[in-house]
């Protein structure tokens, strides 16, 4: 009895040792993030697979503004920050490829005004690739094709609306914009 004891005791002893540390799929994003920063509070999350290995990754934003991105190990990192906008702002995902995704935020401005970061899982975290404001509008199409349109202001006064197009070029790693861009 002796043996059996001392041997549960070794192998209870070994599995907490080697025994994996808990997934970040498995957690609460938002309580991690309220955990490791008690500050923070979050007011916009949405969890997403964004390189196709089947674990989500996790997109928050606090009420102090800030943008946060926990990947599926449980790494925090602080991407952005100034966030802010009077209504919460929107996550969208754009589809690139079958195996890559692109996070774009909408932070809209009553009346007309939306602002838009876009950006890249890149090397174990999000790095910003658009950043641009619509006056009047900012659509997203299906295809990823973002489309802007803004006020061109004429200099006697008055205004026309100009619309620019941005669309992925994976070569340039970057997004190229056309039609009327904006200064």
């Amino acid at each position: 009895m002796r043996k059996v004891t001392s041997l549960l005791c070794t192998l209870s002893i070994l599995f907490c040792l080697i025994a994996p540390t808990t997934d970040a799929a498995e957690t609460n994003p938002v309580k991690l993030l309220e955990k490791k920063y008690p500050r923070e509070h979050v007011t916009v999350s949405k969890s997403i697979d964004l390189n196709g290995d089947n674990k989500k990754e996790h997109l928050l934003i606090t009420d102090s503004n800030n943008f946060y991105f926990i990947n599926s190990k449980g790494v925090i990192v602080l991407i952005d920050t100034n966030y802010y906008n009077e209504e919460d702002p929107t996550f969208h995902l754009i589809n690139i490829s079958s195996k890559e995704k692109h996070v774009a935020i909408t932070l809209d401005y009553p009346p007309s005004n939306t602002e838009l970061f876009v950006f890249k899982y890149q090397d174990g975290t999000l790095k910003k690739k658009l950043s641009i404001i619509g006056d009047v509008s900012i659509r997203i199409s299906k295809s990823g094709e973002i489309r802007q349109a803004w006020k061109n202001y004429f200099p006697e006064g008055g205004w026309d609306t100009a619309v620019a197009f941005y669309k992925w070029n994976s070569k340039k790693d970057k997004y190229v914009g056309s039609g009327k861009l904006s200064h």
